[in-house]
């Protein structure tokens, strides 16, 4: 009787163990990315999109062959976005998904364009204007 009694409190305290640990991961939502990657002409093309995390390659894919893209990144998560088609000059977005505590179990979208243009072709001024930058939460919605 004893060693059953034993035996069922061990698996009792496994059980409310799994279900704490559990319970304190949170569930956060996602950022979701969209856009177009579009040449100088502003027509979209093809690229290739990388993410890295603290220096390291996570994720390669490609656009579609008009420039289109989507992809959710988790809340709470700082990544860099580097945008590559061939015979063009790479670009460079970072996202720091924090977001206040409150906030996390909402979705968010983010549309976006990113233009490359031809290696040895100088942006004008006005391109030079439009930074690529960084996208961060503003309170209510990423910016």
């Amino acid at each position: 009787m004893r060693s059953i009694l034993f035996f069922s409190s061990i698996v009792l305290l496994f059980v409310f163990k799994g279900n704490l640990s559990y319970a304190q991961v949170p569930d956060v939502g996602n950022v979701y990315l969209t856009g177009k990657v579009v040449n100088e002409k502003k027509r979209g093309m093809e690229a290739s999109i990388y993410i890295f995390k603290d220096g390291y390659k996570l994720e390669e894919f490609s656009t579609s062959k008009i420039g289109k893209f989507e992809f959710p990144m988790p809340l709470q998560d700082s990544v860099a976005f580097v945008f590559l088609a061939d015979g063009y000059v790479s670009k460079t977005i970072f996202l720091d998904a924090r977001v206040p505590l409150n906030k996390q179990k909402s979705d968010y979208n983010f549309p976006f364009f990113v233009d490359l243009y031809p290696v040895g072709r100088t942006p004008t001024p006005v391109d030079i204007k439009r930074s690529v930058g960084k996208i961060v939460f503003s309170g209510t919605q990423f910016i």
